[in-house]
């Protein structure tokens, strides 16, 4: 979905930095935050921030990470964050590619795709956030043994998403076309309780990453 650019929202991004990180503290590694001793979960795409700060309520011994590059949205996620005055949740405005690149091997215990744009047109498949490209980067920050836990209210966007996890060997531990919030690990999106009013089905998998190296992945 497109949002409309809103002055204010960037004007709040870019002048409020208690709870936001730049590229230049993962190029250095000096943030306090990025030096904690907890697990690190990723979102990327969190929409205006309903489901990080729910799940970053609950656990507070772990830290949290959104990444949006939509400056309009990233300014209403980062003043939802504030608003909530929890400190395990921070907010970065770039692309992900260039988080993915300067992140240090294993770095997340989690990743979270929250119904993202499922870009159904067949000439913008890499844009998908389950494309191969993104893929790959997932592969080199998560843990071993570790998960990405997605959610979709679109059924072909669903059904390709799952191949390609089994397509980088991930075990798919949970797999659900049908999903009712019942794990404690999960929280709803604003989207997700929009669609749920709306009767429509929300499927959801969890796809564990169970191989170090991966062999050479024919692209789409």
């Amino acid at each position: 979905m497109r949002v409309k650019y809103n002055e204010k929202a960037v004007s709040y991004l870019n002048e409020n930095l208690e709870n936001k990180l730049s590229f230049e503290d993962f190029l250095n590694e000096k943030h306090d935050f990025l030096s904690q001793k907890k697990d690190f979960y990723l979102e990327i795409g969190p929409g205006k921030g309903k489901f990080i700060i729910d799940l970053a309520a609950r656990y507070l011994n772990l830290n949290f990470i959104v990444c949006e590059i939509n400056k309009t949205i990233a300014g209403y996620c980062l003043k939802a964050v504030d608003e909530s005055d929890l400190k395990n949740v921070k907010v970065c405005d770039f692309d992900f590619y260039k988080l993915a690149g300067v992140l240090k091997k294993d770095f997340f215990s989690g990743i979270f795709l929250n119904f993202s744009d499922p870009w159904p047109k067949k000439r913008h498949t890499k844009r998908r956030l389950t494309s191969d490209q993104f893929f790959k980067e997932y592969f080199k920050i998560l843990k071993l043994n570790h998960y990405i836990y997605f959610k979709s209210d679109n059924d072909r966007f669903y059904e390709f998403s799952l191949e390609q996890a089994k397509k980088f060997k991930y075990e798919i531990v949970y797999n659900n076309l049908d999903y009712k919030d019942d794990d404690l690990f999960d929280s709803k999106t604003e989207y997700e309780e929009k669609f749920l009013q709306k009767g429509i089905k929300i499927k959801r998998f969890i796809a564990k990453k169970v191989e170090d190296t991966v062999d050479e992945i024919n692209e789409n």
